[in-house]
């Protein structure tokens, strides 16, 4: 890191800190909702501002300047201030646990996620007589990226360095460093779920809701190499914006029911102003959900300037 960098980074997190604390009717002067949780409220004062400085430089980085966090405009921004001041539903936010418990009762028949096969605290993995035959996914429940395919019955070779890998996904805080606190705050345990693609590359199809509107559809496909993006709009339909830089998504499997995805992601999203409702589409075409996600990307996705400012002027955060 350079030095006059983090600290134009921890002098603009003080002066923003300090115009949004004397906000009338601002975050500070209200209590976070029932059953919720704020980054103001999770980070000590210091710490507080140590995350805002470290989340300020990495958005620097990334962009050439600073997050607008008192008057956000762009989705970015608005993305990034949430972070720090928006109510965060705990413990269900970046659990993959509880990730079924955001399923409204009236979608269960038809909506779940993959099924979970064996959770614990520690090691050992499960021994092969206990897992049937075939491919899952070893995760761990409480960040991104700590995953890995795995094939049962495991061979006694390979058991060593699973081991090790998920020991490290254990031993890792993820997210407390820059503003994504929600998943520092949950109980780390490893998981091991099935494989429903069989071992097929799946394509994430990802919903923004915004204040109760389907504001673009994205589908992801990260397998794909490069990766592939391509953005619908509300009615599957290619938008006019996408990513120049980036290949489309190459023959994706379509839902078999394409308005049970949207009133499902909106239903899903209903009690919240944002949230980005992300599903995947099985071996035998039915429709899981993945991921219930309140920060894409840490607030730091690359998009067109029309595509941010067009989602930023959708997204309205409402004083709780």
């Amino acid at each position: 890191m350079i030095p006059g960098n983090m600290q134009a980074a921890h002098a603009e997190a003080v002066r923003q800190l300090a115009a949004i604390m004397a906000e009338v009717d601002g975050p500070f002067s209200r209590d976070p909702k029932p059953g919720h949780r704020r980054g103001i409220d999770a980070y000590k004062s210091t710490n507080l501002v140590r995350a805002l400085t470290n989340a300020m430089f990495g958005y620097h980085d990334r962009f050439g300047v600073f997050p607008d966090m008192v008057t956000p405009k762009t989705f970015n921004e608005k993305i990034f201030r949430f972070k720090f001041t928006g109510n965060v539903k705990v413990p269900e936010t970046g659990n993959k646990l509880l990730t079924e418990r955001f399923i409204p009762e009236a979608l269960r028949g038809r909506l779940r996620c993959p099924p979970l096969i064996w959770h614990s605290d520690r090691l050992p993995l499960p021994r092969n007589d206990r897992i049937a035959p075939g491919r899952y996914y070893l995760k761990a429940n409480h960040g991104s990226g700590l995953f890995k395919a795995v094939r049962y019955p495991l061979e006694d070779a390979e058991r060593p360095a699973l081991a090790a890998q998920a020991l490290q996904w254990l031993d890792q805080v993820y997210g407390i460093q820059d503003g994504e606190w929600w998943y520092a705050s949950i109980p780390r345990r490893l998981m091991l779920e099935a494989d429903v693609c069989h071992g097929q590359p799946s394509v994430s199809w990802n919903v923004y809701v915004m204040n109760g509107r389907i504001g673009c559809i994205e589908l992801f496909d990260k397998n794909a190499e490069p990766m592939q993006v391509t953005w619908l709009d509300a009615d599957f339909q290619p938008d006019a914006l996408q990513m120049d830089a980036l290949a489309r998504v190459a023959n994706p499997v379509l839902p078999a029911d394409p308005e049970f995805m949207k009133s499902a992601a909106l239903a899903i999203a209903a009690p919240y102003d944002f949230a980005r409702v992300d599903f995947f589409i099985g071996a035998d075409g039915t429709l899981y959900l993945g991921e219930v996600t309140f920060s894409p990307s840490n607030a730091l996705s690359r998009r067109p300037a029309a595509m941010e400012q067009r989602m930023g002027a959708l997204l309205q955060f409402n004083p709780a």
